[in-house]
């Protein structure tokens, strides 16, 4: 679509403003004579209609004048905080289960004092659960045999190598009439908010380097920076790419990329 030039429109209202003088005003709305009339509501509306138009005109020569695009920054880090769930469980039959609910008592307490022997003073003792267990005989109804009753200590801390050992052997960890196993072991970084600020910067740099290199082939240049929004975090496996809108964060690698794009509009010169 061609739009004429403001300098067009202008010309045009004042050849009807013109038209409209040369004539007798009061002829122009004498409604005896059809055709005079009709002509100058005619005029009238070519005048109302172009007047608007060079206002969507002019509203689009102004959009033109920005440019909206996409920047990012990534570097890497060391995981430097674990977090380790160690679970502890037991058995017990219909009429034992107070002493089930004891055994695994014992059990979180000797976990947690190993883990004080450690070094680590970050845990906490979630409230436990315990399930039905049944026998399903065939052909038979389903028969309640006992109880399996469930706590689990997670640790949090720096010593990564310690929490790597324990997470994948538990012997120092067993005891007595309860089986203990390890759950998720969470790894992060605790200076993430001071990365993304830093990440944030450099993102919106390389943005700008991206408005000028598109703005020179069209003979403009970048102006100054009229918005930025921020996107989400990506905190990846080292050399992923599998990304989300909705943001990632990689907990089981130690080497991680952290990676922060930034959506940005400048002006054009």
């Amino acid at each position: 679509m061609t739009f004429a030039r403001e300098s067009d429109y202008k010309m045009i209202i004042w050849r009807l403003i013109c038209y409209t003088y040369h004539m007798n005003i009061k002829k122009l709305f004498d409604y005896s004579q059809p055709l005079v009339a009709a002509s100058t509501l005619l005029a009238l509306a070519m005048i109302i209609v172009v007047i608007y138009g060079s206002q969507v005109v002019y509203s689009i020569k102004l959009a033109g004048d920005t440019i909206e695009v996409t920047g990012s920054a990534k570097t890497s880090v060391v995981a430097d905080t674990g977090r380790l769930t160690i679970n502890i469980e037991t058995k017990t039959g219909l009429d034992d289960k107070q002493a089930g609910t004891a055994r695994v008592q014992r059990g979180v307490d000797s976990v947690v004092a190993y883990l004080k022997t450690q070094g680590f003073t970050e845990m906490e003792t979630p409230v436990g659960f315990t399930n039905t267990d049944y026998y399903y005989p065939q052909n038979a109804p389903a028969v309640q045999t006992g109880y399996t009753i469930s706590r689990s200590v997670v640790v949090r801390g720096t010593d990564l190598e310690k929490m790597k050992v324990m997470a994948n052997d538990t012997s120092k960890l067993a005891g007595s009439g309860y089986t203990v196993t390890t759950g998720s072991f969470e790894l992060t970084y605790s200076k993430l908010d001071e990365v993304r600020v830093s990440l944030l910067t450099q993102a919106i740099k390389d943005a700008t380097d991206r408005a000028g290199a598109i703005a020179q082939n069209s003979g403009r240049s970048v102006g100054k920076l009229r918005n930025a929004v921020g996107g989400v975090v990506q905190v990846l496996p080292q050399g992923g790419v599998d990304i989300s809108d909705y943001g990632t964060y990689d907990t089981a690698s130690m080497n991680k990329d952290i990676m922060v794009t930034t959506r940005a509009t400048f002006g054009l010169k």
